[in-house]
């Protein structure tokens, strides 16, 4: 009698396909689009970002489809790294994989008004999203949640060292 493990149970575990990989990024969109912005803070950019994660999530089988969405954002985020970095990316004008966010609304202002980190400098807006993003994954915290956090953790600290 083996004791009850993750990795043993009699759970099948399917690796996530093109074709979840599409409804996540679809269902997503918003959501991906937004991140994908705060880390490039240009839209032109944040699209690229998308269409580059997109391809790099399709080119995988090996996957799990309970981490398909950690997955997703991770590589928006490798994506927007490597744009930031001017790594070349030559392959993103492929006309099948054209994903127009204007067209499906992501443009919105009201969806655009938390973003006061477009602002920040490359490295710091990219270590702060970063960090945020990972923190409200890791914590099952929206965004938002996390970054509140931050703010009171950085005023408590200042009084902290006031004292």
């Amino acid at each position: 009698m083996s004791a009850y493990h993750p990795r043993n149970s009699n759970r099948s575990r399917s690796y996530a396909t093109e074709d979840d990989f599409q409804q996540l990024f679809t269902t997503e969109a918003n959501d991906l689009f937004r991140l994908s912005l705060q880390l490039t803070a240009d839209a032109e950019k944040a699209e690229r970002c998308l269409i580059l994660a997109m391809k790099d999530c399709f080119g995988t089988n090996t996957i799990f489809k309970d981490f398909a969405h950690v997955w997703a954002r991770r590589m928006v985020i490798r994506s927007a790294i490597q744009l930031a970095f001017d790594v070349d990316h030559n392959s993103a004008n492929d006309a099948e994989t054209e994903f127009h966010l204007h067209s499906n609304g992501l443009h919105n202002d009201h969806q655009l008004e938390s973003m006061v980190v477009l602002h920040l400098p490359r490295f710091d807006r990219l270590a702060f999203v970063i960090c945020v993003s990972d923190c409200a994954l890791l914590l099952r915290k929206s965004p938002k949640d996390v970054n509140e956090a931050i703010v009171r953790a950085a005023n408590r600290s200042g009084k902290i060292r006031e004292l």
